[in-house]
């Protein structure tokens, strides 16, 4: 398998990269936290001073920037097909 990724891969990882650029700060924080560093919600909460709850809640913000971001039904760029 080679090391080079496919155009879509990119496409994919730009995608993400400006989707986790467009969340709120502590929706950002609260995700990176999560999916990079693999802290428990408890461990969140503490670091930043908020309750699980809030954790929570940042957590679902985040995903629902990414998963527009990521919609590929719907490219940035389809109104300008033929």
């Amino acid at each position: 398998m080679s090391a080079r990724m496919s155009r879509e891969d990119r496409l994919r990882l730009w995608r993400a990269e400006r989707a986790v650029d467009r969340m709120e700060e502590m929706d950002r924080k609260v995700f990176l936290a999560i999916r990079v560093e693999e802290l428990t919600y408890s461990e969140i909460a503490q670091r930043f001073g908020i309750t699980v709850a809030d954790v929570e809640r940042h957590f679902a913000g985040s995903l629902r920037v990414l998963m527009v971001a990521m919609d590929e039904k719907n490219p940035w760029w389809w109104r300008f097909r033929r």
